[in-house]
């Protein structure tokens, strides 16, 4: 990629917009240094890279990476030997440890395949964080704490320095030294603690004068009283350093002996840091990675620039298939420019691994080269016209392009006669064809587009151009040719209309009838346009019904599912009671020896069934459903509904009936007479049940009946021999006897009787 074409397809002023998506100066100089890859393997790796990340942060928000320390110096002099780096350094590379630390917990290796090799690369070293931590503080300064050694030193100065602030008020404030004194203050000359002493009065405190005043009326005194303090002083200050400079050199031998993982983490780091930047703009904008291909469709494409600067751009196609050139007619008001540049950015930057806002169903393919014409160039330095500089410029392109390389060419040949100009245009589009290259081509010349509308190897396409504003709608149409908008344009911006009738007579009849031609193809597509939009709003209305249908069936789904289970549980419920009250009426019926209660619980019991059997059959009745007048049994077929009426077909009879005197029944089935019947055993029940190898439901099932005939039979105690086994059965058995819906006493049977093989119930 030659640097001009990357410069005027404004890739290098993308990556300036994409660098504010970082905090971080390295990142930032990084990111403005991107560049194509020309490698494919490397390319699909960091697109993959991409992809994982933004996966992650769907799923788990933003790296844990905001800001991070440039260690690079610090590692650079970290690999020399008995080299000590600086307290800030230090603490720097602790940051960086701590970023690396957080980075790491983050990454879920069991979501991403290629990030795997850049999380493998961040080693946290703790230890070593945490060396550097307990020694040297957020001001870049070292602990007291750091040894101990020089929390002795410091607390020593400490001392120090309060004897000599005492000595030295105790001058300030004598009055024999009120009249001599400057002002009452301590200071420091020459990391010696000083007074101030007016000139004319240094003979008043013995002392050494350290430093003098600009004007001239004070001197800094040492005071002979504070001379071996201060002594003292710098002999522990000296002690400091010494011992200040041992730590560092502890913890950079520290660093030197990792800094190889320092120095893969920090990398892995800034790397991580670029993809989180392409991912923040990729979220922001709506960009993907569409398919590769072997041909480029940009559907919806938009221009990054654009959209990052918050400037207003209408979406457009651009489409380079089965044919390999797009040349691009229409009025000169921009926007042929912006297409070419669209497309030459949006392939750059899928070949940089960035994502782009295009469609779901865009594909790209992945060029060698993307080489670009364009502006209106002249070069003073070099001797060189508009027409001669775009020349040069095409000669270059020829020559390194390949048959997968993509030529861009903003107004083919300009600066030169139009004749000529299309003759040359002609030429090169021609020379182009021969050897193979992709090309998008923007052009107003005529001949031009005729050579188009008749090559087998070029399509043509229309920028739409507004006529109200005067400006263009960036919309691509294909297979129409674009009209001159030269006299349009003039006679809207108020050009006389005798200049523009005598202009008229000097252009050619067929370029007049060709233009008119131009402009009726434009309203027909204009209005082409209108029908599809029509089409399109009809579509979405239709979609959106389709979505409120579809969940107005789940919903309706849902709520069946719903009354089922509710139903289930209100069956059950009618089940276990009326189990309940039935062997709460058969106890009744062994202690009175009547059966009259037993009588009227069945009938209630039959009418109530047939109610609830009643309520499920009448359920909301519809067309088609087959019914018949309540209390009659001639069957008719609902024919129609409305409002409270149905309209019932009785064997060719059709009535209006209200809704409310019919009822459902089912075709299929004959009712059957639903009946209860409840007899005495017509044998004596035994008072023991044998279990023994049976299953637990087998045993389960026969205790079942067994009680029910023990409760007709009107017996209160009886024996379960279950065996003694694993302790299943005898489990599941007393189990069982604990749910009963009424007072039951059980234990184990007596020794000569099976012990705890066999059960005695008791029915209270």
């Amino acid at each position: 990629m030659r640097e001009k074409d990357l410069e005027s397809i404004e890739y290098n002023k993308f990556l300036e917009l994409l660098s504010s998506y970082t905090h971080n100066d390295l990142t930032k100089r990084h990111i403005i240094n991107l560049r194509p890859f020309n490698n494919l393997e490397k390319l699909q790796k960091e697109i993959q890279k991409t992809k994982e990340l933004y996966d992650l942060f769907i799923k788990k928000g933003y790296l844990p990476l905001t800001e991070y320390p440039d260690i690079s110096q610090a590692l650079n002099l970290a690999v020399i030997q008995d080299s000590i780096l600086s307290p800030k350094d230090l603490f720097d590379i602790a940051s960086l440890l701590k970023v690396v630390k957080e980075v790491k917990s983050y990454i879920d290796v069991s979501q991403v395949q290629v990030l795997k090799s850049l999380h493998q690369d961040l080693t946290p070293l703790r230890e070593l964080e945490k060396a550097i931590t307990d020694s040297i503080d957020n001001t870049f300064s070292v602990k007291d704490t750091a040894s101990i050694d020089l929390s002795r030193i410091r607390k020593e100065i400490k001392e120090v320095e309060s004897k000599i602030n005492k000595v030295l008020e105790s001058i300030l404030n004598k009055p024999a030294y009120e009249e001599a004194i400057q002002e009452k203050i301590i200071t420091i000359r020459r990391e010696r603690f000083v007074i101030p002493i007016k000139y004319n009065y240094t003979h008043k405190i013995k002392g050494i004068i350290l430093d003098r005043s600009s004007s001239g009326n004070t001197v800094y005194i040492e005071p002979f009283e504070v001379v071996p303090l201060n002594n003292k002083l710098s002999d522990l200050k000296l002690q400091e350093q010494i011992e200040i400079r041992k730590i560092l050199k502890f913890l950079t031998d520290l660093v030197r002996s990792k800094v190889h993982f320092i120095k893969k983490s920090f990398e892995a780091i800034l790397d991580f840091d670029i993809l989180q930047a392409k991912v923040r703009y990729s979220k922001e904008l709506d960009c993907i990675f569409p398919k590769q291909d072997e041909y480029l469709r940009l559907y919806n494409a938009k221009h990054p620039i654009f959209l990052l600067k918050n400037k207003p751009f209408n979406p457009i196609d651009i489409i380079v298939e089965n044919k390999r050139g797009l040349i691009i007619t229409g009025s000169n008001t921009g926007g042929k420019t912006v297409a070419l540049k669209t497309a030459g950015l949006l392939s750059l930057l899928y070949k940089t691994a960035i994502p782009i806002p295009v469609d779901e169903n865009s594909t790209v393919r992945v060029f060698d080269g993307v080489f670009i014409d364009i502006g209106d160039y002249q070069s003073i330095e070099e001797n060189l016209s508009t027409f001669s500089y775009h020349v040069k410029n095409i000669k270059e392109i020829l020559e390194l392009s390949t048959q997968n390389s993509l030529l861009l060419f903003d107004e083919l040949i300009p600066g030169t006669d139009p004749d000529f100009a299309s003759a040359l245009g002609i030429a090169i589009l021609e020379y182009v064809r021969e050897k193979g290259c992709f090309v998008i081509a923007s052009t107003h010349l005529k001949k031009v587009k005729m050579y188009a509308l008749s090559s087998d190897y070029y399509s043509i396409a229309s920028v739409g151009f507004d006529k109200e504003t005067l400006q263009p709608t960036y919309k691509i149409y294909y297979n129409t040719v674009g009209e001159s908008m030269a006299f349009y344009i003039a006679q809207r911006l108020g050009l006389p209309e005798k200049i523009l009738q005598i202009a008229k007579k000097y252009v050619e009849e067929d370029i007049l009838k060709f233009q008119d031609m131009a402009s009726n193809l434009s309203k027909m597509i204009a209005q082409y346009e209108e029908k599809i939009k029509e089409v399109e709003i009809l579509k979405q209305q239709l979609q959106e019904e389709k979505q409120k249908y579809e969940e107005l069936v789940r919903k309706l789904e849902q709520d069946r599912k719903e009354k089922w289970k509710e139903s289930l549980k209100d069956i059950q419920d009618y089940i276990k009671n009326l189990k309940e009250e039935g062997y709460e009426i058969l106890r009744q019926v062994k202690e009175e020896k009547s059966g009259s209660k037993l009588e009227k619980f069945i009938k209630t019991k039959k009418l109530e069934i047939q109610t609830i059997g009643q309520e499920e059959v009448n359920q909301e009745i519809k067309e088609g459903d087959a019914v018949r007048l309540k209390g009659k049994a001639q069957k008719g077929t609902v024919i129609a509904i409305r409002e409270s009426k149905a309209n019932v077909d009785f064997g060719g009879l059709k009535v209006w009936v209200d809704l409310s005197k019919i009822e459902k029944v089912s075709e299929e089935k004959k009712e059957e007479k639903q009946t209860v019947k409840v007899s005495k055993p017509s044998v004596n029940v035994m008072p023991s049940i044998n279990l023994i190898g049976k299953t637990k439901e087998e045993a389960i099932k026969e205790l079942e009946k067994y009680i029910d005939s023990i409760l007709l039979q009107g017996l209160t105690t009886f024996k379960i021999i279950h065996g003694y086994g694993t302790g299943v059965l005898r489990k599941a058995v007393r189990e069982y006897l604990d749910k009963l819906p009424y007072k039951v006493r059980y234990e184990d049977a007596p020794y000569h009787e099976g012990g705890m093989g066999a059960t005695i119930v008791y029915l209270e």
